[in-house]
């Protein structure tokens, strides 16, 4: 169990770390926790639609589109048009994003 409080607090470390990085590159950057699910929420799946994730992560239309919009800004996730229905937003990593996962899942393997 310790092990495990030791690997969170690493995660947490490690998105406070990343907070501080893109405010050093001039990027408007406010991570807070419904950013760090969204983020992890997409992760888990590589890609979803925005539909899907307001509903499991049980947000307001309205915040949803926030809260990925600002991991958007933070060059994490594109918002796409769904190619079987162009109404849905597809929601997927970038390359930063990926890297920024992959750095994540080395802190929790430590």
């Amino acid at each position: 169990m310790t092990n495990s409080i030791e690997n969170l607090s690493s995660v947490i470390k490690t998105f406070r770390t990343a907070n501080s990085v893109l405010r050093g590159e001039g990027k408007d950057s406010h991570i807070l926790l419904e950013h760090i699910e969204a983020f992890l929420y997409v992760a888990s799946k590589k890609e979803a639609l925005m539909r899907d994730a307001q509903k499991d992560l049980q947000l307001a239309q309205a915040k949803t589109h926030r809260t990925f919009k600002h991991l958007q800004r933070l060059g994490w996730l594109t918002i796409g048009t769904d190619h079987t229905d162009m109404r849905q937003r597809q929601l997927k990593l970038t390359s930063d994003g990926l890297d920024f996962l992959a750095f994540l899942t080395y802190k929790l393997d430590r």
